[in-house]
Parts: C-alpha cells; sequence; structure tokens
C-alpha cells in the first residue's frame, strides 16, 4: 500500500483537519463571515486532500480502461486494484468474495434487493425500525418486509426478531440491519444477528455506510458462525467527496442473477439469439465506469487504513463524550438515545423544546455557521419512533405543513474541541433566545 502519513499519529490530539479541504473555509452568517463548523458528517463528509490529490493527478493521463495504451494500463490497474483495497478494509475473502463497483450504497442496495427478489420473490424480508429508508425501501417496494423493532434498551429487540425469524421459517431469506444509525450513532448486534439468521437459513446485510468511516470492521470468515454475507458502503461519505460505493458479496451466489441494469460490458458473448453474461463483479457494472469516482475512493480509503480506524474510533469517542456532557447544560434540551450503551459513532440528535428542530437548524447555519442535519434525515420510521410519533400523528405532522424531525449533529474524524465548545456555546443562546453577536 502506498503510504499517505508519514508521520506519526498521536490519539491524543489527532488533528486531521489539515487533511481536509475547506474544514475552516469562512461561511457567510447574519452578523458577517465565520470559518465554518461542519457537524453533518453523516450525510456527506468533507473532502481528503490526498483523495482529490489523486484525483488531480489523474487528470492528465484519464483515459478508458482496458484499451492497449500505457496510460489505459496504469488507469486499468489501480481501478481494478481498488477491489483489492475493498475487501482489506471491510475483512472480505478475496478467494470468496468479490466487490462490485456501484454510484453509492443506495445503487448497491437496488442491486441486492433485485438479486434476492429473484431467488425468491415471495420471501420475507426482515428490516429494522432504524433503518435509512435506503435499507428499507429497495425490499418493501419488491417483497413482503418486516420490521424488527426497538427494544427498550434502545437498541434491536432480539425477542422480536427470533419471533419473526420463527413466524416466517423457511420464508425468510435475507436480514438487512445497518451498521451504526445514522441518527443516535446506536450499533446493533449485526453479530448475534447473523449467527440468528444463519441458524434459520437466512443471509444477512449490513449497510456500512456509517461505520467504515468511524471504526474498525470485519465480515468475519465465511465459517464463522457470525459471517456477515453482505456489506455496502458509499465514497462520499468516506472522505472522497466523488461518486462510487461497492457492494460485497460471495461470488458463487452472486454468478446465478441477472444484474439491477443492462448495456454494454456485462457480456462475455452476444448475438441476436443468445447472451452469456460476464462473471461477477463485471456482469453488475453497466456501462461506462467511473473509473476517477473509483480510484479516488481508493485512495481515500486508504488513507483511513494509514491512520488507522482503531485510532479514529478512540479519538471520536473522546469528542462524543465531550459533546454528550456539554449538550446536557443545554436549558430545555432533549436527546435522543442519549444514556445508550450502544452509541458507537459521534452522532447525537436532539431537539429544543418549544423551538422548532427547522428554527434551531436555521439558526445554527444561518446565524452561526454550524452546518448540521435536520428532519427526518433520511431514516423516518426511526424518527418517528424516538418522537413517540404514531403513523396517523406522523401523517398529520406531513399534511399540516409543520413537518416532524430533529436536529442531528454528526461529528468525523477532523471536528475538534473547540469547535464543539462554539457549537454548544450558539445553543445556548438559542435555548435562551439570545441573539447572536
Amino acid at each position: 500500500m502506498t503510504p499517505i502519513l508519514k508521520e506519526v499519529i498521536n490519539i491524543t490530539n489527532l488533528n486531521l483537519k489539515k487533511y481536509i479541504i475547506g474544514a475552516n473555509t469562512p461561511i457567510e452568517t447574519t452578523t458577517g463571515f465565520t470559518p465554518r463548523v461542519y457537524f453533518n458528517n453523516s450525510a456527506t463528509t468533507l473532502i481528503l486532500k490526498p483523495a482529490m490529490e489523486k484525483f488531480c493527478s489523474l487528470l492528465p493521463i484519464y483515459t478508458y480502461i482496458d484499451v492497449p495504451s500505457s496510460n489505459s494500463e496504469i488507469i486499468t490497474k489501480m481501478y481494478e486494484e481498488t477491489r483489492d483495497v475493498i475487501l482489506e478494509l471491510v475483512g472480505g475473502d478475496p478467494n470468496k468474495d468479490i466487490a462490485i463497483f456501484t454510484k453509492n450504497s443506495t445503487e448497491a442496495i437496488n442491486v441486492l434487493a433485485q438479486v434476492f427478489f429473484q431467488d425468491a420473490p415471495d420471501q420475507v424480508v426482515l428490516s429494522t425500525t432504524m433503518e435509512h429508508l435506503a435499507n428499507y425501501l429497495p425490499y418493501k417496494t419488491r417483497m413482503q418486509t418486516e420490521l424488527i423493532k426497538i427494544g427498550e434498551n434502545g437498541n434491536i429487540d432480539l425477542d422480536d426478531y427470533v419471533s419473526k425469524l420463527e413466524k416466517y421459517q423457511g420464508r425468510v431469506k435475507l436480514v438487512t440491519v445497518t451498521g451504526a444509525s445514522n441518527v443516535t450513532g446506536v450499533i446493533p448486534p449485526y453479530y448475534t444477528m447473523a449467527r440468528l439468521a444463519h441458524k434459520y437459513g437466512a443471509k444477512i446485510f449490513v449497510d456500512v455506510v456509517q461505520v467504515i468511516q468511524h471504526f474498525p470492521f470485519t465480515m468475519k470468515p465465511h465459517d464463522c458462525e457470525a459471517h456477515i454475507d453482505f456489506v455496502a458502503f458509499s465514497a462520499h461519505k468516506a472522505y472522497s467527496g466523488l461518486d462510487g460505493g461497492a457492494l460485497v458479496g460471495p461470488f458463487n451466489f452472486l454468478k446465478k442473477y441477472l444484474p439491477l441494469d443492462f448495456g454494454s460490458g456485462i457480456t462475455k458473448f452476444i448475438d441476436s439469439s443468445q447472451i452469456i453474461y460476464s462473471d461477477p463483479p463485471k456482469k453488475y457494472e453497466a456501462g461506462y465506469p467511473d473509473v476517477l469516482g473509483i480510484i479516488t475512493m481508493r485512495a481515500a480509503l486508504q488513507f483511513l487504513m494509514k491512520v488507522g480506524l482503531a485510532n479514529i474510533d478512540k479519538y471520536e469517542r473522546r469528542l462524543y463524550k465531550y459533546l454528550l456532557c456539554k449538550m446536557k447544560e443545554v436549558p430545555s434540551i432533549k436527546i435522543y438515545d442519549d444514556n445508550s450503551p450502544f452509541v458507537g459513532i459521534p452522532y447525537i440528535s436532539f431537539n429544543l423544546k418549544g423551538i422548532s428542530f427547522k428554527t434551531v437548524a436555521s439558526k445554527l447555519g444561518l446565524d452561526y455557521g454550524i452546518e448540521i442535519g435536520k428532519g427526518t434525515v433520511g431514516a423516518d420510521l426511526y424518527v418517528q419512533f424516538l418522537l413517540g410519533l404514531s403513523n396517523e400523528e406522523a401523517f398529520e405532522a406531513y399534511n399540516s405543513g409543520k413537518g416532524y424531525g430533529v436536529v442531528r449533529i454528526s461529528l468525523g474524524m477532523y471536528n475538534t474541541f473547540e469547535e464543539i465548545d462554539y457549537f454548544i456555546c450558539a445553543l445556548k443562546k438559542i435555548a435562551c433566545g439570545y441573539p447572536p453577536k
């Protein structure tokens, strides 16, 4: 692996902001310009300088892959070797698993849903109330999809999970669960869920789009009961800033099915009477490949591995504990799952009593230059659960135009304690009705 970082990493002060583009860019507010504070890393992270340096270095030699030129050989090699980097990152087995390039995790999940629909259209997919819609709607629109409840501990209700595995025994082919909630940062017990899924003859998919940039993850060996069968992620949430993502899963399973998209590049041979499809991953990668995006993704992932996900995890946990402690000092604040022992990534969602989530978010962004997430942040069912809304109440809020939602803070490896202090000061002023200065 090409070294990107040369200095020794100091866990006490990770200081990765110097590798980020735009972390301190002045942003216009109602009181003038101020250095931006970017707390919306769950939606998309800011961009790594090494990733953009790799992107720019490719431009003078940019060409199509698999054509007879030295430039194409260089580009093709970097493009294809990205699959190996992905398998290394998620602990896939290079002898059994493949990495299929996609635009993002949403496309990857749709590919997977289409594969399982072909496998058994009348199957039951088990999803969870905690999911982002990207890990729910692709199944819900194709097959019967049942939701596993959230338990009293704020995590997946394993009793309800087992009950549904038993109720639909023989029909459950796939269990799908997030690797970490994009709302609260709660980490479901996906290895325990994997053991149970396999016990009942099902496979498991873990959406690691909120995982691979925060802490070490492994699919575990295929002969392990807790093996994760499929994972997917998006590069833009892992500091690349560009399209690019992947679906990782077993070659022998994926080779049996047709792709989601059809077009050039997915066949070995075709005439007017027959089609011989390529083996995966090529069979699933129709059309012009995002060569620059994929190779830039590789640079971003290599950076994370060079820093060390365990190092990033330690630093971000310190940030999270500090943020949570300080937020509890804010008057009239409601923090969701703030006492959960299962929070594993530095995300916090909250509301201020008597102030709309829209107003809080607007004031943070426009008055103080603090960029955050708001609303349902793509996890509508989970936010309804956290807010205690019935289906009827949620629909009424939607119809009224007021909507419903939370304000979400999501930190990344480059955020600082000083930024948290600035945010807390702003939040206290908003809670107490003081204007910005």
